[in-house]
Parts: structure tokens; C-alpha cells; sequence
């Protein structure tokens, strides 16, 4: 099939409506989004996952809205987050294309046109880096502050505000084979097809699930000192993960385990209570959607959609402002492998260029070997082969003998096709 015809199958027209938009309260809202770090759909307890404990983002999605089909524009940190910040997608925006690079300065971004109509606006712990934010000389998403304390100890009572939680898990590096001695299950873990199953692989998924439950816990104090504030009802709290879980075929490739993310979104009465949206939403909605929640009319220049109307809307099902797809595409994480995807409810085609010149990162000689139990985070380029994190699981597939002769080996860590086609029905 060539790839006219995938696109005109796939169907890129969108039908967009602006009727019957719901009422929302008058008051400014403030808005607080807690962004999770390489953190993959569906692992959260509300989205069917039967070991990860997430009670927070459950309730948040139970008292707001959940969104069923939430994609990143691209599956790497810096980009993800630019593209958030200034409603584009991450292949308008230049040099922030890239794991590392900066944005433009003349680039709007939410943040500073909600600070521009009054708003406090801030974040703590990771706001676009890796990004030194060398055109901006400034993180696009506010200035920095220690912690969500600090940053409320220092508002007035009558200032709206604006604020970025860039939590650092579910990232790695982990405690080295902790889920070992917690009360998870690890035989009851629901592998990837992705990734083979043997015991490094659960341990080390084990491990990620525990962080996110920590992530989980710090969103809980978040929502926590809203409450004691008296804010939580009139605050836009949206919950959701950058990129996807740093495994091979997962963060950094445009297969959903590096691009689809949890997305709950929770405005008090402002939003449907338990709705859930199937539509097709990009994260890069959000930045527009923010806008309009606080009056302001979103730049031409951001390409993203508001997402207002399924926010108040008061049934799960499609509703008339709909997408049926959606774009990503990644530029540079660790190595430059150019690729664009669309992905629909049936189908996700990928277009890798001159894939054949992708480097692997491979050094010559012996493969690595990491303990990570004394080195939980190596940064030797050797580390990084292949555009993968380094990681018990990824040391396990280049390691294993009888490995190398399994089909995800190639899949993994062979050379890519120009294109690729999935019918997600029969090969998810």
C-alpha cells in the first residue's frame, strides 16, 4: 500500500463544532499540571492496570475527566514538553525539536501570556530539561521554585496562578530490584509484547511501577495543600505522563508505549464528573485549552485544539468536537532518527527517514555490562546504544545467547524499515 493511499485511508479531515459549548464558572481558575516522567498507558490502577496503585490520579480521573486516547507529540522529554508549553507540535519549533535543544524566544508559550494577564506562574523540579534554554535564557514554563510550598507560601490571596509540577519519576535510575521486596506481585504483571518475559524484565517493570506510585504519592500533597487552601475547586488539575516508559520499543519510538500517556483532567464542578473521552487528544491541546479556560484567545501560531468542550461535557460518549487521529514524530533523543507517525483507532503508520544511516550507537568490541545495583544510572555512550536507556531489561536482550535468535531482537535492535504499518486490531 503506498502511502497516499495510508493517508487517505486513514482519513486526516478533522470535523470541528463550536455549538453548544458548555457554561463555566466566571472566576479566573488557577491550573496545576502535574506531569509525570516517562510514565506509558496505561499504568494506572483506573485504566485496568491490576498491580500499579495510583489513588490519586484515579481519583482525579474520577472527579474530572479521563482521556482514553492521550498521545504526546513526541516521545522524548524536551520536545514533549516544549510542544505542551507552546500548543505545537515539536517539529515547528526548531532546535526544540531535540532532546537538549532550546526554544526560540519568540515562540509563545502558555505560561507567559497567562503571567502577562496577571497570573503567578512557576514550576519545581523539571520544567523543559535537559534544555540550558539558550535563545529564552529562561524555562518556558516560569520561573523556578523549590518546591508547590514555596511557590503558594509566596501568592497572594487573590492571585490566580499557573504552576508545573515536573515530577522525576517515573524516569530512572530505580532502586535496583526494590518491587523484589514489596508487597507487589511481580508474577502477575501484564508484560509488554513488546519485551520478553522472564524475571529481570517483571523486576524491572516492578520497579518502574514502584515510582510511579511515588509519583502518585507527591501528587497527592500537591492536591492536598490545594484543599487546605481552598483552592482545589476552582483549580484546572490535569495529570499526565511526557513520553513513555524508558524501556526498548517503548520511550523514544513512535510505538504507543512511547507516545500514548495517562491524561485526567479535574476542574471541580467546571468539568463532567467520571467522563471519559475516547476521542483522539494531543498533548499539545493543552496549552490552548488552558488559555481559553482563562479567558485569553490561544495564538495563531498554536496548532493544538482546546479541549473546553469535552472537559464540561457530561456523557462518555464521542462527542460533536472530535478527532479521529493523531501526529507524532521525533527528531533527536540521544541519536538523530528522524521519524513521523499518524496514528488512528485501527491503524499507526510510521515513515522513518534514510533509516538506513541511523546510527546504532554500538562501541566496538565486547557488549557492555552494568551492575545496577552499584551504578543504577550509567552515562557512558556505550549506555545509550540503539536510543534505548540503559537498563536491566535492555542488558538482559543484548546479553542472552538464545535471545539473538528471538524476532523482538531484530525488531529491537535491527535496522529500521523506511515504513511501517500495523493494523492495531490484530498487532497492537
Amino acid at each position: 500500500m503506498s502511502r497516499v493511499a495510508v493517508f487517505l485511508f486513514v482519513g486526516l479531515a478533522a470535523v470541528w463544532s463550536v455549538d453548544h459549548r458548555p457554561t463555566f464558572a466566571a472566576e479566573r481558575p488557577n491550573v496545576v499540571v502535574i506531569m509525570g516522567d516517562d510514565w506509558s498507558w496505561p499504568h494506572a490502577s483506573i485504566l485496568g492496570d491490576q498491580i500499579v496503585k495510583t489513588p490519586v490520579f484515579d481519583r482525579i480521573a474520577r472527579e474530572g475527566v479521563l482521556f482514553e486516547n492521550a498521545f504526546v507529540s513526541s516521545p522524548s522529554c524536551t520536545p514533549s514538553r516544549f510542544s505542551i508549553a507552546t500548543g505545537q507540535h515539536c517539529w515547528r519549533l526548531g532546535d526544540g525539536v531535540r532532546l537538549g535543544g532550546s526554544l526560540a524566544k519568540d515562540v509563545p508559550v502558555y505560561a507567559d501570556l497567562l503571567a502577562d494577564a496577571g497570573y503567578r506562574t512557576g514550576f519545581c523540579r523539571k520544567g523543559a530539561s535537559p534544555s540550558r534554554h539558550v535563545h529564552r535564557g529562561s524555562d518556558p514554563l516560569g520561573p523556578k521554585y523549590k518546591d508547590f510550598d514555596e511557590f503558594m507560601d509566596g501568592r497572594t490571596a487573590d492571585e490566580s496562578f499557573c504552576f508545573w509540577y515536573g515530577a522525576g519519576e517515573p524516569h530512572r535510575p530505580y532502586d535496583y530490584q526494590a518491587s523484589k521486596d514489596s508487597e507487589m506481585n511481580l508474577s502477575m504483571i501484564k508484560v509488554p509484547a513488546c519485551l520478553p518475559d522472564n524475571e529481570t524484565v517483571r523486576t524491572d517493570i516492578g520497579d518502574y511501577y514502584l515510582r510511579i506510585q511515588k509519583l502518585d504519592r507527591l501528587a497527592g500533597q500537591i492536591i492536598s495543600r490545594l484543599e487546605t487552601e481552598g483552592e482545589l475547586e476552582n483549580t484546572i488539575v490535569i495529570m499526565a505522563g511526557d513520553n513513555g516508559m524508558p524501556f526498548p520499543r517503548c520511550k523514544a519510538t513512535l510505538y504507543d508505549l512511547g507516545t500514548r500517556v495517562p491524561l485526567a483532567i479535574r476542574w471541580g464542578s467546571n468539568a463532567g464528573r467520571g467522563t471519559k473521552v475516547i476521542d483522539f487528544v494531543s498533548l499539545c491541546d493543552l496549552a490552548p485549552t488552558i488559555l481559553e479556560a482563562a479567558k485569553l484567545a490561544p495564538p495563531s501560531a498554536m496548532t493544538g485544539q482546546s479541549r473546553m468542550q469535552q472537559i464540561g461535557a457530561t456523557t462518555s460518549n464521542r462527542i460533536e468536537q472530535s478527532r479521529d487521529h493523531v501526529l507524532v514524530g521525533r527528531e533527536k533523543h540521544v541519536s538523530t532518527r528522524p521519524s513521523r507517525a499518524i496514528r488512528n483507532s485501527r491503524f499507526l503508520y510510521i515513515r522513518n527517514f534514510s533509516a538506513a544511516s541511523w546510527p546504532t550507537g554500538e562501541v566496538a568490541g565486547k557488549i557492555p555490562t552494568y551492575d545496577f545495583g552499584t551504578e543504577p544510572w550509567p552515562t557512558d555512550p556505550p549506555a545509550f546504544s540503539f536510543d534505548i536507556d540503559p537498563s536491566p531489561t535492555k542488558q538482559w536482550m543484548r546479553h542472552d545467547a538464545a535471545f539473538q535468535k528471538d524476532r523482538l531482537n531484530l525488531l529491537t535492535f535491527g535496522q529500521q524499515d523506511e515504513e511501517e504499518l500495523y493494523d492495531l486490531s490484530s498487532d497492537p
